[in-house]
């Protein structure tokens, strides 16, 4: 098998020096990146086709469902593979030594970014408020085989346009390595990095929400956690579309269990407007994924104007004076800044030169920004564990579950009867019809479950009529409908109820016809037990409720055939009954349609 890696290895000087190694791992970091993890291959293994991956990754790809994986196929060239092919690659391991090695020798002044993961779109809008979710970015990220089965944190920076959020989300990277690699000076040096993209002016304006498509493992107490960045396009923006806004509101509340809040030189009004209607969209999507709205929330404010009034402590005083101030009037904040998982935090002018030289490198930054910027990130970057994506009940999110609830957030909005309006309070309201729906179709589901579990047993089954079970249903029907046309508040309301009652109507419909057949099948099995004479030795009441009530409409149909058994039915029913009743006459009433038990009475 040719291997493409050949003019990889001859290409390596035999004596790596610092100048050459940042030139040489840039050429290289392709080929020996696995495209499964986008991480440096691990034991690595080379596939007919002569694509390479980590032995884990391919296993697992080819072991997972994934679409045109089975028969085993090369992930990126979809050419069909052989599993017994599959042996590792010594030339490639022998290669990645050889990087380790240039790697070290680097200048420890200009670090080179090993890590290999970009800012990926994972969701897409437009400016009549369309979205498009990709779902290739969805499995890349918290599919990742590091995060699918793992607990994840979501960090997200929230609000307005060109107000630093990219450059914020830069800096937490650089964090985030320098906590994995344990080096003390991430921060120090280096060339500017630019992950998210930060340049200014409309065109430098992220579009939708985006994530950082590589995780970093954090370890703490023996679990390790992975921690993904999200940024946002100005979600908590008056000049953005509300439908625009709202959407990516509620993408954002779903996937983050951090969220930061950037805001520039104070909390201002517009803020506190904004961030209230986020906080109640945030509880409706709470109760519907069963999540805590906010797990924390940090209230960043740049270019505070006070001198010597920075950080957490001081962040802290200001916004006991913000909940003074704000009163009763928006009282999801108040209630959400009185919890421990709310904090505030200022920063200082950055300087001059940061604000003319858009890379934002540390040697631009005043000293006292440089400082709390550093602080600030290494306090989230240590506090990462603590803030895992949680259940309400306290489960914890894996990434692979995380993905299945953003897909379904994602089937919710697509749908037709809930298209998303302008307006914050109007999705409020339509997540929280859905969840009504949603509740409402349990409550019916379970009582349907109940009745087929209960009435499973022949004796059980007997003792209720199809028509009484139609009763029913159609009581408990009609007591959840009342009740929900009670709580919605939808001003389509109606539209929805009828497609909401065609939906359950389905429910009832399809398991009446199963309990149909169920007691013919019964009422057959009983006109055989009649005709052997088996019912005729037990005598007394049970024996004469069972026949003399088998006469009634509905358990005649069943004892002519109309289903199953009928040849049993023919010959055993007719004989079995005719004697039972003539022993029976004159000593039981025959019971009316619309009683309970018409085919068995309890034996008192």
């Amino acid at each position: 098998m040719e291997n493409k890696n050949h003019h990889l290895s001859s290409s390596l000087p035999r004596s790596p020096s610092p100048s050459t190694s940042i030139h040489t791992i840039d050429l290289l970091k392709t080929d020996l990146t696995c495209s499964i993890c986008w991480e440096w291959l691990r034991d690595p293994v080379s596939l007919e086709c002569g694509h390479n991956f980590c032995a884990q990754c391919i296993t697992c790809h080819w072991d997972s469902g994934v679409p045109g994986s089975q028969p085993p196929c090369c992930p990126e060239c979809q050419r069909r593979c052989d599993r017994r092919q599959l042996v590792p690659d010594t030339r490639l391991r022998s290669l990645l030594e050889t990087m380790n090695l240039l790697q070290q020798n680097t200048n420890s002044n200009q670090p080179y970014n090993v890590y290999n993961g970009e800012a990926k779109q994972l969701v897409q809008t437009d400016s009549t408020g369309g979205f498009t979710l990709f779902p290739e970015v969805l499995a890349q990220c918290l599919n990742h085989p590091q995060a699918k089965d793992s607990p994840v944190c979501l960090i997200s920076v929230q609000g307005e346009l060109r107000t630093g959020k990219s450059f914020l989300l830069n800096y937490l990277i650089r964090g985030m390595q320098g906590l994995e690699s344990k080096d003390p000076q991430w921060m120090r040096g280096g060339r500017a990095f630019s992950g998210f993209q930060c340049e200014p002016g409309a065109e430098g304006i992220t579009k939708g929400l985006w994530l950082w498509s590589q995780p970093f493992i954090l370890e703490k107490d023996g679990m390790k956690v992975a921690v993904f960045l999200v940024d946002t396009e100005g979600a908590l923006s008056l000049e953005q579309d509300k439908e625009m806004n709202a959407k990516l509101v509620a993408f954002s509340m779903l996937l983050s269990s951090h969220q930061i809040l950037n805001v520039s030189r104070m909390v201002k009004e517009t803020d506190l407007e904004l961030l209230e209607m986020f906080l109640h969209i945030a509880e409706e999507m709470g109760e519907y994924f069963k999540m805590e709205p906010i797990q924390h929330l940090d209230f960043l404010v740049r270019d505070w104007f006070y001198p010597a009034t920075f950080g957490k402590q001081a962040g802290q005083r200001y916004m006991i004076d913000v909940i003074q101030k704000i009163s009763d009037r928006y009282p999801r904040i108040q209630k959400t800044l009185k919890r421990e998982q709310a904090c505030c935090y200022l920063l200082p002018f950055p300087g001059k030169n940061v604000v003319v030289n858009s890379n934002g490198n540390p040697e631009d930054m005043d000293e006292d920004f440089y400082q709390y910027l550093h602080d600030y990130i290494i306090d989230v970057c240590n506090s990462a564990t603590q803030h895992v994506k949680r259940h309400s009940d306290g489960h914890i999110l894996t990434g692979g579950e995380l993905a299945e609830n953003t897909k379904t957030l994602f089937d919710l909005l697509k749908k037709e009867e809930f298209g998303f309006s302008s307006s914050f309070d109007s999705v409020v309201t339509q997540l929280h019809d859905l969840r009504m729906i949603e509740a409402a179709t349990k409550e019916l589901e379970d009582f349907v479950k109940e009745q087929n579990s209960v009435t499973k047993p022949m004796f059980a089954s007997l003792k209720i009529l199809p028509g009484n079970m139609q009763k029913r249903l159609s009581a408990k029907k009609d007591k959840i409908l009342n009740h929900l046309k009670e709580t919605l508040k939808s001003p389509g309301k109606n539209q929805i109820m009828n497609r909401f009652e065609e939906d359950i109507q389905k429910i009832v419909k399809d398991f009446l016809d199963s309990y149909k057949k169920r007691f013919c099948g019964h009422t057959a099995a009983l006109g055989g037990l009649a005709g052997a004479g088996i019912l005729a030795v037990a005598g007394g009441v049970v024996a004469t409720a069972v026949v003399a009530t088998a006469l009634t409409v509905e358990a005649a149909a069943a004892a002519t055939g109309a289903t199953m058994g009928v040849t049993v039915v023919g010959c055993g029913l007719g004989a079995g009954i005719g004697a039972a009743v003539g022993k029976a006459k004159g000593r039981e009433r025959v019971p009316q349609e619309g009683e309970e038990n018409p085919l068995l009475k309890d034996d008192e």
